[in-house]
């Protein structure tokens, strides 16, 4: 599986690649700094899976992250800020995999592969963490782009919520691709949201889709 690494720091950069390449199912095929050109690192270097450091300061890297989300290749961040409400803002932008800093090749090789499956993963120290925000927080945000969703929309939200990509859902829904593709973009405009994560994480605040 071909990995695009991006951190700021080239020492970050060249570490995270070490420690990448022990694995023999990963391959790195490019660094990067996440600078203007990143989309176009993206698209000549094909990665299956960003691997983005974001160390301490997530925030600083929101914005880059939103605007790669369109390609939609799978970004795996590494934090080390393990605060809730950042998780909520990377997925927000797109990411799809959250690990700590710290984590093992095994970990990665794991997760990355899970990831270039359509899946959703984060690392357990972060949903314990969100979960005890949710146990002493408030009741879900009620939400009225929620209720404008048809139920075919809801069925298809669920699905998008579980990981699986617009074929699959076509075929578990026995609708055609180019219908859910209709139903995607209908409920992104009705969510106001960027991105198939930021729709999921809205509905997740209101309540319709308990993750």
């Amino acid at each position: 599986m071909r990995l695009l690494v991006v951190a700021a720091s080239s020492l970050a950069r060249a570490g995270l690649a070490a420690l990448l390449k022990q694995s023999a199912v990963l391959s790195v095929a490019a660094t990067h700094d996440g600078g203007a050109d990143l989309a176009t690192a993206i698209q000549v270097y094909r990665p299956a899976v960003i691997v983005w450091d974001v160390g301490w300061d997530p925030a600083a890297h929101l914005e880059r992250l939103a605007d790669i989300s369109d390609l939609e290749v799978p970004v795996l961040a590494m934090l080390g800020l393990e605060a809730a409400d950042t998780i909520s803002q990377l997925l927000t932008a797109g990411v799809r995999g959250v690990l700590r800093e710290d984590a093992t090749i095994d970990q990665l090789t794991t997760t990355i592969t899970a990831l270039v499956q359509g899946l959703t993963v984060i690392h357990p120290t972060f949903i314990e963490i969100a979960l005890a925000s949710v146990l002493t927080g408030t009741a879900p945000d009620p939400d009225p782009a929620i209720d404008a969703l048809t139920p075919r929309e809801r069925e298809v939200l669920n699905l998008i919520a579980e990981g699986l990509p617009n074929k699959t859902i076509a075929a578990q829904l026995g609708i055609s691709e180019h219908t859910v593709k209709f139903h995607v973009n209908a409920i992104l405009t009705k969510l106001g949201a960027q991105s198939r994560t930021e729709a999921v994480v809205r509905a997740t605040r209101a309540g319709m889709i308990a993750l």
